[in-house]
């Protein structure tokens, strides 16, 4: 489907929304697992090792923990932001209205035919879901 000048720059517009919802929730995330409190007797436990190997430590485990999730996140930011051109615009809001990043409102923003794509995409992979 060909898309209208306007249609374009509302794609532009949601997929920049979109993302900055998915990097704000991350960030939330992150958050969380960082302020999660440490028990005052774990933070002093010596060091100790089984096997020959030493065991992780609390810091060591909570920063782990802070870099798989950012790696994971880095690697599905780039699996659904890199190298969208125009031809895969109208994809990119459709698989974010399906993940329930964009609203309603902002799809009703689009023309008919645009909007009705993104409508039939979600409903046809929340069918295919269940």
């Amino acid at each position: 489907m060909k898309l209208s000048k306007s249609d374009k720059r509302l794609c532009r517009e949601l997929i920049n929304t979109g993302l900055e919802r998915e990097c704000r929730h991350f960030v939330e995330q992150i958050q969380r697992i960082a302020s999660d409190p440490i028990p005052p007797e774990q933070l002093f436990e010596p060091y100790r090792e089984e096997n020959g190997q030493s065991v992780e430590r609390v810091r060591h485990k909570r920063f782990t923990q802070l870099f798989r999730a950012t790696d994971k996140f880095n690697d599905h930011v780039a699996r659904r932001y890199d190298d969208v051109t125009g031809s895969h615009y109208l994809d990119c809001v459709a698989v974010l209205y399906f993940d329930k990043w964009l609203t309603d409102e902002e799809i009703a923003r689009f023309s008919d035919e645009p909007r009705e794509y993104i409508k039939r995409f979600a409903s046809f992979y929340s069918n295919d879901s269940n």
